[in-house]
């Protein structure tokens, strides 16, 4: 049938090809990540002054849980790495420097809150205790600098081995940090404790590492 006189037929849409919408839809997507990437960007403007790690590490938040576990290959009763490692304050060093007593192996970081926060705490158990067990910190995959103004800054005194590639804390199968580990006078990892101590928390711990 022809048109009515006097009135015209509704005009078509245009259909977009696919391929069109497709190019439309990944510069929209485009557009949205440099969006979120320029507001990321704002509110983190103060980011510059911090120490930027040597290795970037990405822990979640239940990878710092005291009571997630560690996550991982269980270490007890295996010996500590042989290997040497380099030690904060110059030269080199291994776990068996240490053989002989009972030992605290404690690894730490700048970019870890409860590192810092526990810092000051196995100090104050190390002067405490430090006849009667080594305490040795492990500097997990960090610039010198930060490493070195984070001793200075929480006290600490005891000896400090540096794991910028992460190599001891893979054999250790350490994914939450902070992560310390108690060890037997040969060598042998007893226990383990991921997440952040209290001085008592260390003492009872460092109690039961002796009278084992």
């Amino acid at each position: 049938m022809g048109e009515a006189p006097g009135r015209r037929a509704p005009p078509r849409r245009r259909r977009l090809h696919p391929l069109l919408l497709g190019s439309v839809a990944a510069v929209a997507a485009l557009a949205a990540a440099m969006a979120t990437v320029a507001l990321f960007g704002a509110l983190a403007g103060d980011e510059a002054a911090r120490p930027e790690p040597e290795v970037t590490l990405e822990l979640s938040a239940e990878d710092q849980d005291p009571d997630a576990g560690l996550v991982g290959e269980d270490v007890t009763g295996d010996v500590l790495p042989a290997s040497t490692f380099s030690r904060l304050d110059g030269g080199l060093g291994s776990f068996a420097d240490y053989r002989g007593r009972p030992l605290v192996v404690n690894f730490f970081a700048s970019w870890c809150t409860p590192c810092v926060a526990e810092m000051p705490e196995f100090e104050a158990v190390h002067q405490e205790r430090g006849d009667q067990v080594a305490f040795v910190g492990v500097n997990l995959r960090d610039q010198v600098g930060a490493a070195q103004a984070l001793v200075e800054t929480t006290g600490v005194t005891y000896d400090i081995a540096r794991d910028p590639a992460g190599d001891l804390a893979s054999a250790l199968g350490v994914v939450a940090m902070p992560s310390t580990f108690f060890v037997a006078p040969d060598g042998r990892v007893l226990d383990a404790a991921p997440g952040q101590l209290s001085a008592d928390e260390l003492r009872q711990r460092v109690d039961e590492l002796v009278g084992s």
